[in-house]
Order: structure tokens, then C-alpha cells, then sequence
């Protein structure tokens, strides 16, 4: 591994942060797909490190459709039904999503990034 491509590991490792980040209670329904997202994203790291540009845009691309449908998904889910309440975990879980996907999708972008991979 180049010393390039250990710049950009931390980002490559991390970016799956973002589409797991959920209160614990949504992550004990869902174990398996916990378990896809995981799979999928170490396939695309191992693709990154290899040097391939289809794989950095399909990060890219996640994480732009991770922030869409968490915005979609925030008023709708931001109270609770039953008591009126706001739902906290779930508000504080899909701020901290969208901002590290929106973050990570710029970052990806960048050229430095694209030219270390490629």
C-alpha cells in the first residue's frame, strides 16, 4: 500500500458510518441488513485500493442517496405518534448522518482523491 493510498484509508474505512448510524433500536430490527452494508462496503473498500474509479463513484453515490432519503425520512420521523413527543435519538441519529454524508460525498469528490485512486 502506498502512502497515498494510507491517507485516504481512514476516509475509505469510515464512510460507512454514515448509513449505519441509527438508534439501537432501529439496528436490533434490522440485523441483516446491518450485515448487507457492511459486506458491500468493504467490497468497495477493497475495489478503492485497487484503484477503481467505478467503485468511488458508487461511494459517491451512496452517500448522496444516504443524505436524500434520511432527509425524507427526518420530519415524518422526527415525533412520536403515540405521545407527540419529539424523537430524540432519531433526530440527533439523522442529523449527524446527513452531515457526515454530505461531508464524505465532498470529500470523495475532491480531486486529491480521485487522483490517488486512479
Amino acid at each position: 500500500m502506498s502512502p497515498q493510498q494510507k491517507k485516504i484509508l481512514p476516509i475509505i474505512v469510515l464512510q460507512i458510518i454514515p448509513l449505519l448510524l441509527f438508534p439501537f433500536n432501529y439496528l436490533t430490527s434490522g440485523w441483516w441488513a446491518i450485515l448487507f452494508v457492511i459486506v458491500i462496503f468493504v467490497l468497495l473498500g477493497i475495489a478503492l485500493l485497487r484503484g477503481k474509479l467505478w467503485a468511488l463513484t458508487m461511494s459517491i453515490f451512496l452517500q448522496g442517496i444516504n443524505a436524500v432519503i434520511r432527509i425524507m425520512m427526518f420530519l415524518p420521523n422526527a415525533q412520536n405518534i403515540a405521545d407527540g413527543s419529539l424523537n430524540l435519538p432519531f433526530v440527533i441519529t439523522s442529523t449527524l448522518s446527513i452531515i457526515l454524508s454530505i461531508w464524505f460525498l465532498l470529500r470523495l469528490d475532491k480531486s486529491d482523491i480521485r487522483s490517488t485512486i486512479a
